[in-house]
């Protein structure tokens, strides 16, 4: 092209395909920001590969913590079916029994690779403690992988019902037992008081305790014949007579529970009631749950 006013173009290819003079402004209203750059086309595909980037290593990390995930949760399956396994052979649960096992703590995995699960849980629908059955949940933690170390911990709760714990008082007690109720915080016990010929029914509020390994039911109210008394009232009117009603019962259970593990707290749930014993430094094994205590 032939040069204008006499002074030849010095001609730039810009990435718009434009061509300028050298004398170009770039204020020029004809010229805009992107043809300014001849470059810019590079920075921004770096930022979209970057993008791109981020992206992709986010997808992977995800499919990495699902199969962690995924993987663990086999693991901790594992783990509970070996458990119950374990648990009915000791115990000698029938397989109509079920029976629960739940695994806590951090990653089944990464406890497995310290030799020690944190805690574990196994609920029993029906055991039975000699002539009692209720419902069971064992809790231990700290739990060796070798079945010859101790256990940091272990608590086993029975709960019984107002029939079971019926039997149980009955060859305990020095009262008669007509009638066993369990609600409102208290052990609720029929029986009759003889006051110069004549019986009396009684019915009396307990509240229950562990004392020294055994099932404490200490008296806090009264009813006589329908009126409620207290137990200074009672004693009032009988004397010496109500000192069998008015004296804590103790009811030895030692052999009905593991002998390593005695009688740790008694409470009322609704209407039934919860046996717990527990202990530390134990082995877990058959014979933890099997060897029953004595009563002198």
């Amino acid at each position: 092209m032939a040069p204008q006013d006499g002074k030849p173009y010095d001609w730039n290819l810009g990435r718009s395909g434009r061509q300028y003079p050298e004398d170009f402004s770039s204020n020029d209203p004809d010229l805009n920001e992107s043809d300014s750059d001849p470059f810019g086309f590079v920075e921004t595909e770096i930022v979209r590969r970057r993008g791109r980037g981020w992206i992709g290593f986010g997808i992977f990390l995800v499919i990495v913590i699902t199969g962690a995930v995924v993987l663990d949760n086999v693991a901790r399956g594992y783990v509970g079916g070996l458990i119950e396994a374990k648990a009915r052979s000791s115990l000698a649960l029938p397989d109509s029994t079920p029976v629960t096992v739940t695994v806590g703590g951090t990653s089944v995995l990464y406890q497995a690779a310290t030799g020690k699960f944190e805690r574990v849980d196994v609920a029993i629908a029906k055991l039975g403690v000699g002539d009692l059955s209720g419902k069971a949940i064992l809790t231990v933690t700290g739990v060796p992988l070798r079945q010859s170390k101790p256990i940091e911990s272990a608590r086993v709760a029975v709960v019984i019902s107002e029939d079971e714990l019926k039997k149980l008082l009955a060859g305990f007690t020095t009262l008669p037992v007509t009638s066993v109720k369990i609600a409102s915080g208290a052990v609720q016990i029929g029986t009759t008081v003889t006051a110069l010929g004549v019986a009396v029914p009684v019915m009396i509020a307990f509240v229950p305790s562990a004392v020294d390994g055994q099932l404490a039911l200490s008296p806090k109210s009264l009813v006589v014949n329908g009126a409620t008394v207290t137990p200074a009232g009672l004693r009032a009117t009988f004397g010496a007579l109500a000192d069998p009603v008015l004296a804590t019962q103790k009811i030895c259970v030692a052999k009905y529970l593991p002998k390593q593990l005695p009688l740790d707290s008694v409470t009322v749930k609704g209407s039934s009631l919860e046996l717990a014993v527990a202990g530390k430094a134990v082995t877990l094994s058959s014979a933890l749950l099997t060897n029953k205590g004595v009563c002198a």
